[in-house]
């Protein structure tokens, strides 16, 4: 019976799934008129059952000897051809299906083991068959018995041995000649890939050579007809750098490349390596590439044979070149941008500072006087107002400099006594304007000190808490809890900072870009709080460049907690203490009165306010218009008279940086030790790096606050004396 049928199953095994989709089939590279021709006398010589199917199932060869009693009565009965296929899906091997006749199974595999189809046959009697049985069978199948038992008689009987011994023999003779068969088309097709790369690599590069490193011989590949006449095709590989240098290669980059193409040295230069590349520029003033590929190895790792190529690459050179030209011009007109970025926000930011000094310091020396109750609330929201629009300019220029990489953090120790002061001085009276509650919960060793970025810190812990001031309604509670021990390693320490309140909350959906830049709830029950949008972002990025981790949980209505974990280092508090003076009495930073200063302002009102402010400290005052006459009067004074002087930086004549580094290289005993403090309307960062390189000792930036002024000249003055 040689007429094809349908397929037994399909194969969904695992070795079938393991192939890609465009992996090769038998038929690809096999001649099947032999493999159908092996397949049909197998069958008759046997007399066994048997066909061939691919990876997908199919039948890629006839089908012979496949009986009636199974093809045409026991798999036309659907509970029949249930169960022939179950057993065709779990036999392996020999095996004896449903119907009690024995059936095999082969896999047909190249020597990796990649399996691409398999050999199934046999439909034989292993003895005489009990009819009774199958009579049985027949009528649970619903087949005609006498049918059934006239098909059964006519099917043939053999051994097991002999159904093993021959279903052994075809599977060694197919997967044979299958291996046989994709053995040589890999061989060919191997050919005609290095063909293949042949063409490429000359495409790519005018001369190209296979060298052997072992015999010290070379192979020419490719190379262009004056290169082939002037070497030739093969000859020593230790030769050919000699006479390539003088084909191509320009005098002054010789010995380099005879040093890069010695195949002598290259065992131990290529160690490890896959390729190495040399650059030179050739005798007509072109730029060229070298290149060893290894392309074999012994069982060591060593290479023994390697292709040895010359390529033009004066365009890739000239593209490089152009590269480079229109990149270095972005990355200028980049920074150009950016200075000019820079010098607009700092001239904005002094412009702005500058009447907002008049503003904050007029109103704090009209608050001094006696003034009627309306007044005196007038003045009260003035300078609330003042303050908030200054915090908008100081957030947007933070904001600028954490965008622009530009936050340096400075770390001194800071002792945990002074910033417990520092939230009862700043956040405690915003709780108490709203009547909330403040707690502070800490967890903190007493024997030692955090090292980090006051102002940072500071920065940090007060947008957060001021944020928890401001969406907390009266009454509410705000906590400030803190975690700060040693982790063990060389000093270092982990805070973890909480700031709850129980306040409004914060949507899910914010919560998504909360952190970023000018975003804010859309909510009417915030409208009145609203700010610049920037204050967590900066605390974003200030986290962020000390190395650390926010997060936040909240709930509309239930409050906010935000966690802020950091690592810092840490000092012993005694030797803090030691190195920061702490032998000093305790008066020594204040400041007697009948001090002498010196105020370099040329601003009308400015020097009004500082005046003022000076005087209310209890300190004698005499002031100069530039910095030119700042230094006159420097220099006409006694040695000593003056106990710091105020300078601000944008004045005309003379500024404040050239003034200071004038009156610092002047021939008097005080010049180098005199208090100099820069009090003004440049208060980048930058700014106040300027002033102290300068030779100042200290900045305030404007508009001034008066608290900060006088905790500044205490300490400067308390310094010099």
């Amino acid at each position: 019976m040689t007429d094809r049928m349908q397929p037994l199953y399909e194969d969904n095994s695992e070795n079938a799934r393991i192939f890609a989709p465009d992996a090769l089939d038998i038929p690809d590279f096999c001649d099947m008129d032999q493999f159908e021709q092996m397949m049909k006398n197998w069958a008759a010589s046997t007399g066994l059952a048997t066909v061939a199917v691919g990876r997908d199932g199919k039948y890629i060869s006839g089908s012979y000897n496949f009986t009636d009693f199974c093809q045409n009565l026991t798999r036309k009965s659907p509970e029949g051809l249930r169960r022939c296929i179950e057993c065709d899906r779990k036999g392996k091997g020999t095996y004896l299906c449903h119907a009690g006749l024995v059936d095999f199974a082969s896999p047909i595999t190249l020597d990796d083991g990649r399996v691409l189809g398999s050999i199934i046959g046999g439909q034989v009697l292993p003895e005489k068959p009990d009819e009774q049985q199958y009579r049985a069978t027949a009528r649970e199948l619903g087949i005609d018995e006498e049918q059934y038992i006239c098909a059964l008689r006519k099917v043939n009987i053999r051994t097991r041995e002999e159904i093993r011994a021959a279903a052994s023999l075809l599977s060694d003779v197919v997967n044979m000649f299958v291996r046989t068969s994709y053995a040589a088309r890999a061989s060919a097709a191997s050919l005609t890939e290095k063909a293949g790369i042949i063409l490429s690599l000359g495409r790519i590069y005018f001369c190209d050579y296979d060298i052997n490193l072992d015999s010290d011989t070379f192979l020419e590949l490719d190379a262009e007809p004056a290169v082939h006449d002037y070497i030739g095709h093969t000859g020593k590989a230790s030769e050919l750098p000699e006479d390539l240098c003088s084909l191509f290669v320009a005098d002054e980059f010789r010995e380099d490349f005879l040093s890069f193409a010695d195949p002598l040295t290259l065992k131990e230069r290529m160690d490890g390596k896959q390729s190495i590349t040399h650059e030179f520029i050739s005798r007509d003033n072109r730029w060229c590439r070298a290149i060893q590929i290894a392309v074999n190895r012994d069982r060591e790792g060593v290479i023994r044979q390697v292709v040895f190529a010359l390529q033009d690459i004066q365009e890739e050179k000239k593209k490089e070149h152009e590269i480079r030209i229109a990149l270095k011009e972005a990355a200028d007109e980049a920074n150009r941008a950016n200075r000019a970025k820079t010098d607009f926000l700092s001239r904005i930011s002094h412009d702005i500072r500058t009447p907002l000094n008049g503003i904050i310091g007029m109103t704090y020396l009209a608050g001094k006087e006696k003034n009627p109750p309306r007044t005196t609330e007038c003045l009260a929201k003035i300078d609330t107002s003042s303050k908030f629009l200054l915090s908008l300019i100081n957030d947007i220029l933070d904001m600028t400099k954490a965008e622009s990489e530009k936050i340096v953090l400075h770390p001194e120790p800071y002792p945990l006594e002074e910033f417990y002061e520092y939230l009862a001085s700043v956040i405690r009276p915003l709780c108490q304007e709203k009547n909330q509650k403040f707690k502070v919960v800490t967890c903190v060793g007493n024997d030692f000190i955090p090292v980090v970025d006051k102002l940072r810190i500071n920065q940090i812990v007060f947008n957060l808490l001021s944020n928890a001031v401001k969406y907390t309604p009266e009454g509410g509670t705000i906590t400030y809890q803190a975690d700060i021990h040693p982790t063990g390693n060389d000093g270092q320490i982990a805070m973890t900072m909480l700031v709850k309140d129980t306040g409004i909350g914060i949507s899910k959906e914010f919560q998504k870009s909360l952190f970023l830049p000018f975003t804010q709830e859309g909510r009417s029950d915030t409208a009145q709080n609203r700010g610049s949008g920037l204050g967590l972002a900066i605390v974003k990025k200030l986290v962020d460049v000390m190395g650390g981790t926010i997060r936040v949980e909240s709930s509309l209505g239930e409050g906010s907690c935000f966690t802020v974990c950091l690592t810092a280092d840490s000092t012993q508090k005694n030797a803090a203490l030691q190195k920061d003076g702490a032998g000093r009495q305790d008066d020594s930073g204040k400041m007697p009165e009948g001090l002498h200063a010196l105020l370099c302002e040329d601003h009308p009102l400015n020097q009004e306010i500082a005046r003022a402010l000076l005087e209310e400290y209890g300190m004698l005052v005499e002031t100069a218009e530039n910095g030119q006459q700042g230094v006159e009067k420097f220099w006409n004074s006694p040695n000593g008279f003056y106990d710091v002087i105020l300078m601000d930086i944008r004045m005309p004549v003379l500024n404040g940086y050239e003034a200071t580094r004038k009156i610092r290289s002047l021939a008097r005993e005080d010049a180098g030790t005199v208090p100099i403090v820069a009090m003004t309307a440049d208060a980048f960062s930058d700014d106040v790096q300027k002033c102290l390189e300068s030779g100042m000792d200290a900045h305030v930036a404007k508009p001034i606050d008066p608290a900060l002024l006088r905790r500044v000249l205490e300490d400067v003055i308390s310094q010099g004396r």
